[in-house]
C-alpha cells in the first residue's frame, strides 16, 4: 500500500472469500488481517475467485471468476492506520467468459483493471476483447471503459510500469505472439506485435509457443520481462518508450528451466524463483542471475518467425531445489523395502521427461556425515565440553572416550580429564567450574578441573539410573525405592541431607532445565516400577517435596522433561510397551496436565535430549521439536538407533556397533516425506509389482512429442543433423499428435532398469494391470494407435500380453490382441483379464495366439474411466465409473455371461478416479471438479 513498508497477500480459495493476510516475523507464520465472504463455496464458474489482480499502487484489488463475476473491494486504512476492505463493488457482465485479469499502472489516476474476455452472448461474435475496467474513486462505482478486439489465443496478460517508469499499458500473449495494447489518454491506442522465437525444429513443427509465466524486475529508469514458454524457455522481453509512447518491443531467448512454472517471480536480491505447479509439476527451484543476458545474441522485434538453439543455463545458475511431486499420477502403498517396518508410498509422478517413480517415506530426511566402527556394541553415548568436545562412549563394563581429531576424524582421546574407562558409565555431564560428574554403576565420581577425584559409593548395591547437569545430580540407588540428591557447593558435589524415597522401584530419572533466572532445576522427574512418574521439587524451600503423579500404561523405560519456549515445561515418557507419552507440567505447582500418547513402534522407546528437542528412539526415531508456537513429532527417516546425544547442529549416535553422525537436513511441513526418485524417460501411466522378486513394472506414454531414438532415426531418415540435448533439461522434441510409449521393469532397490521395450512410433501404452492365469503371472497392457484425444479416436487398439520370468525380474512378450474400442481400464476378474474399453466391458481368458474373448456387454452411458471390484462379491459384482455419469454398480451373470447394471447414481459427475472401501457400501470418488464423493 502507498506509504506503507509492508506489503499483503490477497488469497482467494474455494471457500467462496477473501482473505487478506500479513507475515509476522515473530511467529513466523502468516496471520489473517481481513477475510471477507461474498459467494458460495466450492469450483464454480460463477463465483468470483478464480482470477485475483491489484493496483499497483495498493488501493484496490479485483476478483474475477470464470464466467460473469467480477468485484472489486477498495483497500483503505482507519484511524489506527490498519488495513480494512470496503464493501466489494460488482462489475460483473452476462455471458462473458474471463481468461485473465491484471491491474495496468496508471499512477495515482483511478485505479484500471484489463481483462481478456470472450462473450458468447455477442451477437456480433464470441473473440475475444482486451476489456479495462476503471473504478471511480470518487463516484465509487466501476465502469467498462475501453475494449478492443484482440486474437483468439490470446490468453495471458503482462501488466508493464506506468508512470515514470514505464509506457504503462500491458503485453497481450498469444500462441507465437505478444502484443503491446494500451488505450491513452488522448482517445488513442497503441499496437505493437512481436513474434516468440522457436527452437530450430528440422521437422518442421509449425505449433506456436503460449507463455504461461512471467516477472516484471524494475530497475532504475529501466525494466525488464522475463517469460516463460510451455517448452520451458526463457525469452527476456524488453520495451523502448518514450514518455508514454511505445518505440520498439525487443524479445529474446534468455535460458532454458527444467519445467514450464505456474509463476515466477524476480527477488532484488538477485535471485529467481520459479514456483511449480499445474499438470507440468516438477520441483520449486531458485536460481542466481549470472547475468542480465545482454551480451548473448539479438534482440528481435520484428513480426517475422525467428529461431534460436537452447543452451545449457549460461545467465542463471540453480541454488536450491525443493522437490515435489506433482502431478502424483498413480500411488500405491506397499511393503517392499526390506528391513522397514513402516511401509512405503510408491508414487509415478511428474511429466515429460522429468518423469519419476517416486519411493516416500513418512519422516524428515537425515544426512550421514560419519560413520566410525566400534569394538563391541555400545548401550550409551554423551558429548562432553571440557576444553574440547569429547564423545564418551558406554560399553557393558567399559567407556570409551573419542576426540575429533583433524581431518573431522574421529580418534581415542587420552584420559586427560579423568574419567573411569575400565566401567560402565550411566551419565557424563560437564559441571560448573570445568569438571566433570560421571556416574558409573558404582561410584559417583566428580573429576574436578586440577585432576582431583572424588568419589561417593552408595552404601549397598549399585545404582541403577541416574541424571546429571552443570550443578545438580539424582542417581536411583539400585532397588531400593530411593534416590540420591547432589547440588554442587563451593566446586564440590556434596549430597543432601536427605533421600527421595518415592516407594517403589525407580527405573528413570530426569533433571528440568535449569530456567535463566535460577541456578538450580526445579524439578525432578522420577519414573517407577508401578507404571507411574512422579515429579518431586528441588527448590531449597520444598526440596524432595512431591508435587504430583502421573499413571502410565506401561512401565517408564525413560523419562525427559524440557523447556520448549511455550509457558510450561513438557515432560515426555518413553514406556516399555513403545507408547511415548507428552504431558504440561506447571513449573511453580507440577501439576500434570493435557497428557498425549503416541505409539512409536514395538521396542521400549528411549528419550535423548537435544538442545530443545526430543529424540525419542524405537523402531523409528522420532524428534519432538517446536515449530511456529507448536510442538511436532516427526519421523526421522533412518535405520533403527539406540541412543543419539547432540553434538553441534548435529547428533551422534549409535546403531549396533557403530557410531554415527547424522544431520537433520529440513524440518517442516514440506519435510514430512523423504523421497528416493527413480527417473522414468515419459509420462507414467501405470505401474505393477510382482509378487516374489517385487520388481515394478511400469508403462510410459508422452503425447505430442518424439523419442528420442525415434527421432535420432527420423533425421537419419532425412538427412538432417541435430545437436542431442539432454531432455531432462530441455525437454522433448515435439511431435504434433504423435505418442512415444515404453514398457520398462525396474528394481526399487538400487532403480536399475532391467526390462526395456520401447514400443513403435505413435503407439500410446494407456493402462496396464497385474493377471494371473493358472500359476504363472502377466502383466496386460493396453494400447492405442493414432490415439486422437479431441474427438476420442483412434486407428486400432490393442491388449500386450507379458509374462513374467521365472525370477520375476523381466518380461516376455505373449501376443497382441486387438480391440474394438480404446482401453481404459485392465483388472483380473473371475480368473480372467476384464477390459474397460470405451462404453463396455470385455472379459477375455488366455489363448495360445491371443486372449480369447468370453464376454462383453455396453454398460456406461458415455465412457467408463475406471472399473473396481466390489469388496464383499469379487466374483459377480463391479463398480463402474463412467466420465459424465457417476458411478454404476454392475453385475455379472455367470449363466448368460452378461453385464448389467444394477445401481446408478441419480446425480451427473464427471469421476476420473475411484475407490470401493472394504465395507462393500461405500465407493470414495474424485471428479474434474476437484471433489471428493462418498456414497
Amino acid at each position: 500500500m502507498a506509504g506503507g513498508s509492508k506489503d499483503y497477500i490477497v488469497l482467494a480459495s474455494d471457500s467462496g472469500a477473501i482473505a487478506v493476510l500479513e507475515f509476522n516475523n515473530k511467529s513466523r507464520r502468516f496471520v489473517t488481517v481481513q477475510y471477507h465472504e461474498f459467494g458460495r463455496t466450492g469450483l464454480r464458474r460463477l463465483v468470483a475467485g478464480q482470477y485475483v489482480a491489484s493496483d499497483p499502487r495498493g488501493r484496490a484489488v479485483m476478483l474475477a471468476g470464470v464466467e460473469r463475476s467480477k468485484i472489486v473491494y477498495i483497500i483503505t486504512r482507519d484511524s489506527e492506520a490498519r488495513l480494512m476492505l470496503a464493501s466489494p463493488l460488482e462489475a460483473n457482465r452476462s455471458g462473458s467468459v474471463c481468461f485473465d485479469v491484471v491491474g495496468v499502472d496508471v499512477g495515482y489516476e483511478n485505479p484500471v483493471f484489463a481483462a481478456i474476455e470472450s462473450c458468447y452472448e455477442d451477437s456480433e461474435g464470441s473473440g475475444k476483447h482486451l476489456v479495462y475496467y476503471e473504478l471511480d474513486l470518487g463516484l465509487n462505482h466501476v465502469v467498462r471503459k475501453w475494449s478492443t478486439a484482440v486474437g483468439d489465443t490470446a490468453h495471458k496478460l503482462i501488466a508493464l510500469p506506468g508512470g515514470n517508469d514505464g509506457p504503462s499499458g500491458v503485453l497481450v500473449c498469444l500462441e507465437g505472439s505478444i502484443e503491446y495494447r494500451h488505450f491513452t489518454s488522448t482517445g488513442e491506442m497503441a499496437v505493437y506485435a512481436v513474434s516468440i522465437p522457436r527452437r530450430s525444429n528440422l521437422l518442421n513443427d509449425t505449433r506456436g509457443l503460449m507463455i504461461v509465466a512471467s516477472a516484471v524486475h524494475r530497475m532504475k529508469n529501466a525494466f525488464f520481462i522475463l517469460a516463460q514458454a510451455e517448452s520451458g524457455d526463457l525469452y527476456k522481453i524488453t520495451v523502448d518508450f518514450a514518455e508514454d509512447s511505445v518505440r520498439r518491443v525487443g524479445i529474446k531467448y534468455f535460458d532454458t528451466l527444467a519445467t514450464a512454472a505456474s509463476s515466477i517471480c524476480i527477488l532484488k536480491a538477485g535471485f529467481l524463483f520459479a514456483a511449480a505447479g499445474g499438470e507440468s509439476g516438477g520441483s520449486h527451484q531458485l536460481y542466481q542471475f549470472e547475468n542480465l543476458g545482454d551480451d548473448d545474441g539479438a534482440c528481435f522485434s520484428a513480426e517475422g518467425l525467428s529461431y534460436f538453439q537452447p543452451h545449457e543455463l549460461s545467465s542463471l545458475a540453480l541454488v536450491d531445489e525443493i522437490e515435489g511431486a506433482c502431478p502424483m499420477l498413480k500411488s500405491q502403498v506397499l511393503h517392499v523395502a526390506v528391513g522397514e517396518e513402516a511401509p512405503q508410498i510408491y508414487a509415478a509422478c511428474g511429466t515429460g521427461a522429468r518423469s519419476s517413480l517416486k519411493i516416500m517415506r513418512h519422516g524428515a530426511e537425515v544426512s550421514e556425515l560419519a560413520v566410525s566402527e566400534l569394538p563391541a556394541t555400545p548401550r550409551a553415548v554423551w558429548t562432553v565440553s571440557g576444553g574440547s568436545d569429547l564423545i564418551v562412549v558406554s560399553f557393558a563394563g567399559s567407556t570409551l572416550a573419542l576426540a575429533m581429531g583433524e581431518g573431522d576424524e574421529l580418534a581415542e582421546a587420552d584420559n586427560a580429564l579423568g574419567l573411569a574407562l575400565d566401567e560402565a558409565t550411566l551419565a557424563v555431564c560437564g559441571v560448573e567450574g570445568g569438571g566433570i560428574v560421571q556416574v558409573t554403576p558404582r561410584a559417583v565420581r566428580h573429576v574436578m578441573s586440577d585432576g582431583r577425584v572424588t568419589e561417593w559409593v552408595p552404601p549397598m548395591g549399585v545404582i541403577s539410573c541416574a541424571a546429571v547437569n552443570i550443578r545438580q545430580a539424582v542417581v536411583a540407588l539400585g532397588r531400593s525405592g530411593e534416590c540420591a540428591y547432589f547440588e554442587m557447593h563451593a566446586g564440590v558435589l556434596r549430597e543432601h541431607a536427605e533421600r527421595l524415597s518415592v516407594g517403589s522401584d525407580v527405573t528413570c530419572v530426569a533433571l528440568a532445565p535449569i530456567p535463566q533466572s535460577r541456578l538450580l532445576a526445579p524439578l525432578v522427574a522420577v519414573g517407577c516400577e508401578d507404571q507411574t512418574v512422579r515429579v518431586h521439587a528441588l527448590e531449597p524451600h520444598r526440596c524432595l517435596e512431591a508435587l504430583s503423579m502421573q499413571a502410565v500404561a506401561d512401565v517408564a523405560h525413560a523419562v525427559a522433561v524440557m523447556d520448549h519456549g511455550l509457558g510450561d515445561l513438557a515432560m515426555y515418557a518413553g514406556l516399555r510397551n513403545g507408547l511415548l507419552v507428552r504431558a504440561q507440567v506447571d513449573p511453580v505447582s507440577g501439576d500434570v496436565d493435557d497428557t498425549r500418547t503416541r505409539f512409536l513402534g514395538a521396542r521400549p522407546v528411549q528419550l535423548c535430549p537435544s538442545g530443545q528437542s526430543v529424540v525419542a528412539l524405537s523402531a523409528t526415531p522420532w524428534l519432538c521439536h517446536v515449530q511456529q508456537g507448536r510442538v511436532r513429532s516427526t519421523p526421522l527417516s533412518y535405520d533403527m538407533l539406540d541412543y543419539v546425544a547432540p553434538l553441534g547442529d548435529n547428533l551422534v549416535c549409535v546403531a549396533g556397533a557403530s557410531l554415527r553422525i547424522l544431520s537433520i537436513d529440513r524440518l517442516g511441513a514440506s519435510a514430512a516425506l523423504t523421497c528416493a526418485s527413480i527417473p522414468l524417460a515419459f509420462t507414467p501411466r501405470g505401474f505393477c509389482v510382482h509378487d516374489v522378486s517385487r520388481y515394478f513394472a511400469v508403462i510410459e506414454a508422452e503425447h505430442g512429442r518424439w523419442a528420442p531414438a525415434h527421432y535420432a532415426a527420423k533425421l537419419e531418415e532425412s538427412g538432417a543433423e541435430d545437436e542431442a540435448l539432454p531432455p531432462e533439461q530441455f525437454g522433448l522434441v515435439r511431435n504434433a499428435g504423435g505418442w512415444a510409449s515404453l514398457v520398462r521393469v525396474l528394481s526399487p532397490f538400487d532403480g536399475e532398469t532391467v526390462f526395456l521395450d520401447e514400443l513403435p512410433a505413435g503407439h500410446a501404452a494407456l493402462c496396464l494391470a497385474p493377471v494371473r492365469f493358472g500359476n504363472d503371472s502377466y502383466v496386460a497392457v493396453g494400447c492405442a494407435v493414432g490415439l486422437s484425444l479431441r474427438p476420442r479416436s483412434c486407428e486400432s487398439a490393442s491388449i500386450r500380453l507379458y509374462k513374467w520370468t521365472t525370477d520375476g525380474t523381466g518380461l516376455e512378450l505373449v501376443h497382441v490382441t486387438p480391440l474394438d474400442d480404446v482401453p481404459q481400464s485392465l483388472m483380473q476378474f473371475n480368473g480372467m483379464l476384464l477390459v474397460a474399453a470405451g462404453r463396455g466391458l470385455v472379459l477375455f481368458d488366455l489363448g495360445i495366439r491371443r486372449l480369447l474373448k468370453k464376454a462383453q456387454s455396453v454398460v456406461a452411458p458415455h465412457l467408463i474411466s475406471s472399473v473396481h471390484v466390489h469388496p464383499t462379491h469379487p466374483d459377480s459384482w463391479l463398480f463402474v465409473a463412467d466420465v459424465q455419469e457417476s458411478v454404476l454398480l454392475v453385475a455379472f451373470n455367470h449363466t448368460a455371461r452378461v453385464f448389467h447394471v444394477i445401481v446408478d447414481d441419480s446425480l451427473p459427475r464427471y469421476i476420473t478416479s475411484m475407490r470401493a472401501l472394504e465395507d462393500g457400501f461405500t465407493v470414495v470418488a474424485g471428479d474434474k471438479f476437484a471433489y471428493e464423493i462418498r456414497r
